[in-house]
């Protein structure tokens, strides 16, 4: 039978450190062939945009389906996410998992283990764009992968939201967190800059990134949407995506950045090629590194093979009569 998780099982049984692990596994298993991603695909309506993601581990005996309805024209994020997970070796339906944490989590984990490969060891002051649903966990996600981060400087468009983001940082982690207003500045000072936001244009000059900056860019996940300028691109001795097909399609800084000459795609890697040790994350400590993250069905299959297994070990979740 299927096991149904929802939301709530899903928060109990999943952690961070958990997640990395399994999103670094799975990013390992690309790079010897023993699991597929696939472009994430979008029926649009007038009503609706429905997007649907998938991926296929024989490492883990599982294909997943992730699908969820964007109804709101004035955002980007879906009204309800579920995963479907199958079983490989047999075809059975084993696990249907509400997947809006889930999402958010994997796509911390995704950061961090781009993070432990490309950042600097010893960094220390992040800047974060954004104080939405995404963001925070990409501050406890990344601070887990660099042990010597301490300070996080927090840019958003509201002063109370990022207030409000600063407090319950404050709360679940040891970081000092300031919202701040000089942007310049705290691009400037930064060791990593990461992105988590809705915007369709550039959130920051690229020249203000200093040498030796890792980027973590996780907001433009379609061609219309952008984060990053050209200058910050092109400042980039190394480009890794978390899939080159889905980049190609969906990342609108580095499409952008194409277009206006500022990009060779020849030089952009696959994150798992640098988890597999098939290239580096840097190569020295003066190079700036970008990840584009547009988010994988990879890294969803990763953490829900995680969560099933670790809900039937303690019998959490509802069995359903489904084959």
């Amino acid at each position: 039978m299927a096991l149904l998780l929802l939301e709530a099982d899903v928060h109990r049984l999943l952690s961070m450190d958990e997640a990395v692990a399994a999103v670094e596994a799975a990013f390992s298993s690309v790079a010897t062939g023993r699991a597929a991603n696939f472009p994430r695909q979008r029926s649009t309506h007038p009503a609706v945009t429905l997007n649907v993601l998938a991926a296929i581990s024989e490492e883990l005996d599982a294909a997943v389906v992730k699908s969820y309805p964007v109804v709101r024209r004035d955002v980007t994020v879906g009204s309800s996410f579920t995963v479907l997970v199958y079983r490989v070796s047999t075809g059975v339906l084993d696990g249907i998992l509400e997947a809006r944490m889930l999402g958010q989590i994997r796509t911390g984990a995704a950061s961090a283990v781009a993070a432990k490969y490309m950042a600097r060891p010893d960094s220390r002051t992040m800047t974060m764009f954004g104080v939405g649903f995404q963001a925070q966990a990409q501050v406890q996600a990344i601070a887990k992968a660099l042990p010597a981060l301490r300070r996080v400087s927090v840019v958003g468009r509201s002063l109370e939201r990022a207030q409000r983001f600063r407090d319950d940082l404050m709360a679940s982690t040891s970081l000092e967190v300031v919202v701040v207003e000089d942007v310049e500045r705290a691009v400037a000072e930064a060791d990593v800059v990461t992105t988590a936001t809705g915007a369709r244009r550039p959130l920051f000059d690229g020249g203000w990134l200093r040498p030796g900056v890792h980027v973590n860019a996780i907001g433009s996940n379609f061609a219309e949407k952008q984060e990053l300028d050209a200058t910050a691109v092109r400042r980039a001795g190394r480009i890794v995506v978390d899939d080159m097909e889905v980049a190609r399609i969906e990342s609108g800084d580095l499409i952008t950045a194409e277009a206006q000459g500022a990009l060779d795609w020849g030089s952009v890697r696959p994150l798992s090629d640098i988890v597999g040790g098939l290239a580096p994350g840097r190569a020295s400590s003066e190079e700036i590194t970008l990840f584009e993250s547009q988010g994988v069905a990879l890294e969803d299959l990763a953490v829900a093979c995680r969560v099933l297994e670790r809900a039937r070990q303690r019998g959490i979740g509802i069995e359903l009569p489904i084959r």
